[in-house]
């Protein structure tokens, strides 16, 4: 893992440090991913923005950590160890897909919570709004069985992995405990208390996979959050759109609407 300065801790990859960058990207995956998941993000904007990516523990290089299963507890481990970030001189922008967008959105509350800047812009990617029911709650208690069938039927894992049971045995730990901080999302006070209210004033952008299962009004549900402007975009794709058919779209609307 590289950093660049100020900003070392194991809860963030920088894999191309950008000490001059105009803006920091800070990328959150989703759940059972590490920040290996925006591994092509950094060819993919412009040579002045820095892509930083989240690194929960029990995953990559801090495999051997607990993972974390409580979402406040998750937000508020973020929020010091990335408030270095947050309150640096560089702006910066927070990209979160699925478990990742609901961790943007609670990092980004503390932050308004605590007098730190709020992001320039706070990207929502195939996750719906607060209010709306995660999606198959309880998956953390499902069988193996259960959980490589709705992996397959999602997609985005390869095949071969799915079919490896070694590799299974090291994936599917914190695959669960992620579930079970998503479950955790809704009673958490930062959704339960804010979840409706425009708590926020930054822009936001909302991204969802049109063959994904959320619907287009259960994504417009992040609108709610901010008093800032907000726009909607639905792209070819399942619930990983975009890594696949949809990166460069993706890569696109993130240039367009962070004005690069």
């Amino acid at each position: 893992m590289t950093t660049t300065p100020g900003t070392a801790t194991p809860w963030l990859r920088i894999t191309t440090p950008r000490p001059n960058a105009r803006l920091r990207l800070v990328c959150l995956h989703p759940a059972g991913a590490g920040p290996m998941f925006f591994r092509t993000w950094d060819a993919a904007l412009p040579e002045d923005v820095e892509v930083a990516a989240v690194q929960l523990p029990g995953r990559e290089s801090r495999f051997a950590e607990k993972p974390v299963q409580d979402f406040e507890q998750a937000v508020a481990a973020l929020h010091a160890a990335l408030r270095p970030v947050l309150t640096g001189s560089t702006p910066y922008a927070l990209f979160g897909h699925s478990m990742g967008a609901l961790l943007a959105y609670g990092l980004a509350v503390a932050a308004r919570r605590h007098g730190d800047p709020e992001p320039v812009r706070l990207f929502f990617s195939g996750s719906a709004g607060p209010g709306v029911p995660r999606r198959h709650k309880g998956r953390h208690a499902w069988t193996d069985a259960e959980i490589v069938a709705d992996l397959r039927a999602m997609g985005g894992t390869p095949e071969e992995v799915l079919a490896d049971r070694e590799l299974l045995e090291l994936i599917l730990p914190p695959l669960r405990a992620d579930y079970a901080l998503c479950d955790t999302f809704e009673s958490a006070p930062t959704a339960a208390a804010f979840g409706a209210a425009r708590v926020l004033t930054c822009p936001v952008s909302i991204l969802g996979g049109e063959d994904d299962d959320y619907s287009a009004a259960d994504l417009a549900r992040w609108s709610a959050v901010t008093s800032g402007p907000s726009v909607q975009r639905v792209f070819p794709g399942g619930h990983f759109f975009l890594t696949s058919p949809s990166a460069d779209a993706v890569h696109a609307a993130v240039r367009t609407d962070l004005g690069l």
